[in-house]
């Protein structure tokens, strides 16, 4: 994987895969190589910052996502998540800097495998006029009111762990409750359950690992986020 295929290509004057796209995913991302190193990681850190890109004179922005999908060895997949879980991938993902910048983390048991009592009977959502849903929503802020209304900050907290929270809350916002265009459409205890805690829970491995990889985070909490009607436990 080249920087060039990832984000511009000064040869053909194309722009790469961030471009057009909702999002982009490097599936077995353990097996990829990455013709440059430090150029990919620069590259990366700035786009999953501001979304823009720089490659010679050339400058450019695109909101695509980044997920990273890979096979990770059980040795050092610890359950309870206290052993290194990057060290597997490849070397530009082994920096604190660039992996602060991805929002959340799924551990692949929590998953489960596709089972026959798990296929859906009957009427059921085309999945490509499901995605053009989701494609739709990107756009459509209603849904971000709502969880900055619910979540209170504290006040210096880290303003990634913020966003990542709030990004990943959105999401199942919209994914688990689509109906919802107003606060008072779905309750606190709802939104902290299905939304707020996955959101936390996933950030939280992403924090914890940082101090695993960087002494800076060692003992880095998350922020003690409050939710409106309730407390966040």
């Amino acid at each position: 994987m080249s920087r060039a295929k990832m984000f511009y290509d000064q040869t053909k004057r194309r722009e790469g895969l961030v471009a057009g796209s909702d999002f982009v995913t490097l599936d077995e991302v353990q097996t990829i190589s990455f013709t440059d190193t430090d150029e990919m990681r620069a590259a990366l850190k700035g786009y999953l910052e501001q979304g823009t890109f720089t490659v010679g004179d050339y400058k450019g922005t695109a909101d695509a996502g980044m997920i990273l999908c890979g096979n990770i060895s059980k040795n050092i997949m610890d359950e309870d998540g206290y052993a290194n879980m990057f060290v597997d991938l490849p070397v530009v993902f082994h920096e604190s800097a660039l992996i602060e910048r991805f929002h959340g983390f799924i551990k692949g048991w929590n998953i489960p495998r596709m089972k026959d009592d798990l296929k859906v009977n009957g009427w059921a959502l085309n999945s490509e006029y499901f995605c053009s849903i989701m494609h739709e929503l990107r756009s459509d802020m209603t849904y971000r009111s709502i969880v900055d209304e619910f979540i209170i900050v504290p006040e210096g907290a880290d303003t990634r762990d913020t966003e990542a929270v709030k990004r990943i809350a959105t999401a199942y916002l919209k994914l688990l409750f689509p109906n919802v265009q107003s606060i008072d459409d779905i309750t606190p205890r709802e939104f902290k359950r299905y939304c707020f805690d996955r959101a936390g829970r996933m950030r939280d491995t992403i924090i914890y690992q940082l101090g695993l990889l960087d002494n800076e985070y060692a003992g880095k909490d998350m922020p003690h986020f409050k939710i409106y009607g309730i407390n966040a436990e």
